[in-house]
């Protein structure tokens, strides 16, 4: 009997990718299609929906014309996706661009909804990009359309299901059951009429792919569609950290750190504890940064005087530690944690005529570096004893080095293909082929603290005293901060 076949499909800012896994979850093919961003204003970044969907169509094209013969056997497929919102018509037609997770131009509602939630809120969240939509777009409201996230309007196009996403619900919209909504969504009446009325699970079935979707993309009838997850959660599913005491870091445009483990407590400005997001008996605190990995490709483009990013990583870990005194916060499209300020933008400090390019780049690395170590001091999290880092960052071992002895622990390091592996899990779980997210593991390589550590303590303190962040100073004990971080 032919083995069967699973889809992962992850629906990242810089492109879309595809992988197949087989029986024994091993990936036998491989696809992608890059997206093009847009920044038509301070703050704001969007894409086109319709690129996204012929990226996913694309991507998955790839795969089957890898698999030959093989890809007959595909069963079912899974996405992620980032917490990224639009507005469809009926018939799932876009009516306006897609506002990506990074887009802080919903400041003012950021507040708005901090004053429901009694806590600092960060711009990237849904709330405030959906009340911002009905405030500046509320012609588009109209009774029969929906307001989606992207995972959400992808299943829409793939099987014409309007469903919404119960992980995303739980993670981004402060949704409780049965309905997935705060006690407060009544006072914006416009969005939660606008949302998808029926939820549906990470893993559990949302729909059977179309006939003519399935034949555009080279797949046999009855492909099963799996309910979708937010695409750094997919990573911590497709590396294997869904263990306490470990924190899944993914590396890519943007960091996310996910911090597992029991009885975690809140912290200023992290998102949750979240419980039962995998079904098991884990909690998950999720905190990160923004702009990370854009913001080296950001000095590759425009300061890396026509050298690409491999050979700037290259001559950047010929440096020393601190790099020759160049200070770079990489806050260009605001702070998510440890406390949100959507306002915040990027500084460097300590440039000179004797800096190069690399000096900017390896700046940046600590500069990320720092700002995950500011974080878990924040967390406190008195069992973290592993980190898991996977995403496209994993391309770059100095940056992995440097955040291993910025952040005194050992680093593992996953490989490159982890979030679309755990999109590809959910499909697995929708077809009864696994019977939990943690069934994925793996013995990654790993890197320790190295003699470096010591004087990176030293550079931390400095970076910290010379980029404060709005909430406070560094907190010495594991008390949460108040609602306006004090």
């Amino acid at each position: 009997m032919a083995e069967a076949v699973v889809l992962g499909i992850d629906v990242g800012t810089q492109g879309v990718r595809c992988v197949a896994l087989d029986g024994e979850r091993r990936v036998v093919g491989r696809g992608e299609s890059p997206l093009a961003t847009e920044s038509p204003r301070d703050g704001w970044a969007v894409q086109r929906a319709e690129a996204i969907w012929n990226g996913v169509q694309a991507a998955v094209r790839d795969v089957v014309q890898g698999l030959g013969r093989q890809a007959n056997q595909i069963t079912a497929i899974g996405l992620d996706a980032t917490a990224s919102l639009l507005v469809a018509d009926e018939n799932g037609q876009p009516l306006t661009d897609v506002i990506l997770w990074m887009d802080v131009r919903a400041e003012k509602e950021a507040k708005l909804i901090g004053g429901l939630t009694g806590r600092v809120e960060s711009a990237e969240l849904p709330w405030p990009k959906a009340v911002w939509l009905s405030h500046h777009h509320g012609d588009v409201f109209k009774p029969e359309h929906r307001l989606v996230e992207v995972a959400d309007w992808i299943i829409w196009r793939m099987t014409g299901e309007v469903t919404r996403s119960q992980a995303s619900a739980v993670l981004k919209w402060y949704g409780t059951a049965p309905h997935y909504l705060p006690e407060w969504a009544n006072l914006f009446s416009t969005v939660r009429q606008a949302l998808p009325r029926r939820v549906v699970r990470a893993g559990e079935v949302a729909g059977i792919c179309l006939p003519d979707v399935a034949e555009a993309m080279g797949l046999a009838r009855d492909v099963c569609v799996a309910g979708p997850m937010i695409d750094a959660y997919a990573g911590a599913v497709g590396s294997g950290a869904l263990k306490v005491g470990t924190m899944a870091l993914i590396l890519g445009s943007s960091n996310c750190e996910l911090f597992h483990g029991h009885r975690l407590a809140a912290a200023a400005g992290l998102w949750g504890p979240f419980k039962d997001i995998y079904d098991l008996d884990l909690e998950v605190l999720e905190a990160g940064q923004p702009s990370t990995g854009s913001v080296a490709r950001w000095v590759e483009h425009t300061m890396g005087q026509g050298l690409s990013l491999p050979e700037l990583d290259r001559l950047a870990a010929e440096l020393r530690p601190g790099a020759d005194g160049v200070k770079f916060f990489p806050a260009f499209q605001g702070v998510r944690s440890p406390w949100p300020d959507a306002a915040a933008r990027g500084k460097i400090h300590g440039l000179s005529l004797h800096h190069q390019p690399a000096h900017l780049l390896r700046a940046v690395y600590e500069g990320t570096a720092f700002e995950i170590r500011r974080t878990m001091d924040v967390v406190q999290m008195t069992d973290l004893h592993r980190m898991v880092a996977s995403g496209g960052g994993t391309r770059s071992r100095l940056w992995l080095e440097i955040i291993a002895d910025i952040c005194d622990l050992p680093l593992e390091i996953a490989d490159n293909e982890s979030v679309p592996r755990g999109a590809a899990l959910l499909a697995a779980m929708a077809v009864g082929r696994i019977d939990s997210l943690a069934a994925f593991r793996a013995a990654w390589p790993a890197l320790g603290p190295s003699t470096h550590s010591h004087a990176y303590h030293a550079l931390y303190r400095e970076y910290t005293a010379e980029f404060p962040l709005k909430g406070g100073g560094m907190r010495t004990t594991g008390e949460p901060l108040g609602a306006n971080g004090e």
